[in-house]
C-alpha cells in the first residue's frame, strides 16, 4: 500500500493536472482514501467540502511535494505543513465494549481533521527514517513520488518503468 503522504503528494499528475484543484477533487480523493484515515469521514462531511478546504489541502500538499522533492525545508513550506496540522487538532477517545475501540475526534470539521492527519503523516515521513527512501520518479515527464523499497526501483509505477524501457529499446534499435 502506498503511504498516504506519498499518495497526497501524488495528487499532482503530469497528464491530468491537479486532482485537488476543486472541492470535488478533494472530495473524490478523501472518499478514495478514507479507509486509511483515523478520522471518520461520513458521506455528508465529504459532500460539504468547499473551496476553503480544497485550498487548505492544496497548500499542505504543495508543501509536502516541496519537502519530498529534495528542496530545502524553507520556512514557507514548513509553516504551511505545520499550519495544516494545527488547523484541526485531534485526539483519540476510547469506547468500551466488545472489543474496545478507539475513535479519532476533533473540535474542527472532519475534513480539516483528515487533512491535518495526512499532513501529520507527511511530517512523520519527511522527518523519519523513511525520508531517505522518498524519491521522485525517474521517468521523463513524470511528477510522482514513491518510497524506494527495493534497491533497483527507479519509477513510481510499472507503467513509467515500461515507458522508459520501451523508449530505451526504441533508441537502441533505431540507432542501429
Amino acid at each position: 500500500m502506498v503511504h498516504i503522504a506519498v499518495a497526497f503528494a501524488n495528487t499532482v499528475r503530469a497528464s491530468t493536472g491537479d486532482a485537488l484543484a476543486t472541492a470535488a477533487g478533494l472530495t473524490a480523493w478523501l472518499r478514495e482514501r478514507r479507509a486509511e484515515l483515523e478520522v471518520r469521514l461520513e458521506e455528508a462531511d465529504l459532500l460539504a467540502i468547499g473551496d476553503e478546504e480544497a485550498a487548505a489541502a492544496r497548500r499542505a500538499r504543495d508543501a509536502v511535494r516541496a519537502l519530498m522533492g529534495g528542496e530545502d525545508g524553507t520556512d514557507e513550506h514548513v509553516r504551511a505543513l505545520n499550519d495544516a496540522v494545527r488547523a484541526a487538532p485531534r485526539w483519540r477517545e476510547l469506547a468500551w465494549g466488545e472489543p474496545p475501540s478507539v475513535t479519532a475526534r476533533s473540535a474542527r470539521p472532519p475534513v480539516l481533521a483528515a487533512v491535518a492527519e495526512v499532513a501529520e503523516q507527511a511530517i512523520l515521513l519527511v522527518s523519519g527514517p523513511d525520508r531517505d527512501h522518498v524519491r521522485p520518479c525517474g521517468a521523463p515527464g513524470c511528477v510522482q513520488f514513491f518510497l524506494k523499497e527495493h534497491p533497483r526501483r527507479e519509477w513510481c509505477s510499472t507503467g513509467c518503468g515500461n515507458r522508459v524501457r520501451v523508449a530505451r529499446h526504441y533508441a537502441r534499435t533505431k540507432g542501429a
